[in-house]
């Protein structure tokens, strides 16, 4: 049993043995007794947050943790402040934050020592939060999208700092809505693959990345148009592969050819199961987002609380 509920927004931090640390529905962090971090309550302050007190934040990749490089006992949550549509402005998030966790205190359940530090103050894409190692192999990229726009933040999280390296255009701008993005392990491919509205199909983005200084270069963007009202990607351990499900299937594209759009394979459609809770209530099990895990293989959740 947990005190923590959970939407879709999530994170969790393991050591080194895969033994649970933390964990956060974007609102509350937890430690690993599943009790309330010291000083770990009122991550994203504000109406939306207010309002999910019970049911956990609604943000895909809202939320993000990584090591603070050179330590072995700080740990950065990166999160997002969503904002409710208005009559001017469809949704999108307005501050970009960091939290900062001291796993020594408490005997090792840690404790919260900075807390909702502003990164970034703009009117931003909803969620979307990714992070790839730099090519010293110690310090951090995280790259934020402004709303409906091609312009990128790019974060640098070092052992000293955290640096905001300013924006970069890059491509042609768009609005996203339920989806994903992802950097290929090897650190070379940047990827958005997003729903908006089901009559205006699924954006696909693909951007060569530059671990060196943080920039994205080469935009390919196109249009699926597939009735998918969620999205998700997830790129193949050797970096080759590109994975992406859109709602009834499940799409591969080979990042290695030499026309990546064209080399789109449909390898899974969804085969129309749903699990039958009572005669009037069921849970189709659709494709929704999508997660390389240490093991090499490639899970999806569904689109609803049932597996």
């Amino acid at each position: 049993y947990r005190d923590l509920n959970f939407d879709v927004t999530n994170t969790s931090m393991s050591d080194t043995l895969g033994n649970l640390l933390f964990y956060t529905n974007g609102i509350a962090i937890a430690n690993s007794e599943h009790e309330i971090m010291e000083n770990g309550a009122g991550l994203n302050p504000g109406g939306f947050a207010d309002d999910h007190q019970v049911t956990g934040y609604i943000l895909d990749q809202g939320v993000l943790s990584i090591p603070k490089p050179g330590s072995d006992s700080l740990y950065y949550v990166f999160h997002m402040a969503r904002k409710y549509s208005t009559p001017t402005l469809g949704g999108h998030c307005n501050k970009f934050y960091y939290t900062l966790i001291d796993m020594s205190l408490n005997n090792g359940l840690g404790g919260v020592v900075a807390k909702n530090q502003t990164l970034i103050s703009d009117i931003l894409t909803l969620g979307k939060i990714s992070a790839v190692k730099h090519s010293n192999g110690r310090d951090w990229w995280i790259i934020i999208r402004k709303r409906a726009s091609p312009e990128f933040y790019r974060i640098l999280v070092s052992q000293d700092e955290i640096v905001n390296y300013g924006i970069q255009a890059v491509g042609n701008g768009f609005i996203t809505s339920v989806g994903q993005a992802v950097f290929s392990p090897n650190g070379k491919k940047y990827v958005v693959h997003s729903a908006r509205m089901v009559t205006e199909g699924s954006r696909l983005n693909i951007y060569d990345f530059d671990r060196c200084t943080g920039l994205l270069s080469n935009p390919i963007q196109t249009i699926n148009s597939d009735s998918a009202y969620v999205n998700g990607a997830a790129i193949s351990p050797n970096s080759q592969f590109l994975y992406l499900s859109s709602y009834n299937y499940i799409y591969q594209y080979d990042l290695e050819a030499t026309d990546i759009l064209a080399s789109k394979d449909t390898v899974a459609i969804y085969d129309g199961f749903e699990y039958e809770v009572s005669s009037t209530i069921h849970f189709p099990t659709r494709f929704f987002l999508m997660q390389l895990a240490p093991d090499g293989k490639i899970y999806i959740n569904t689109t609803n609380a049932l597996p």
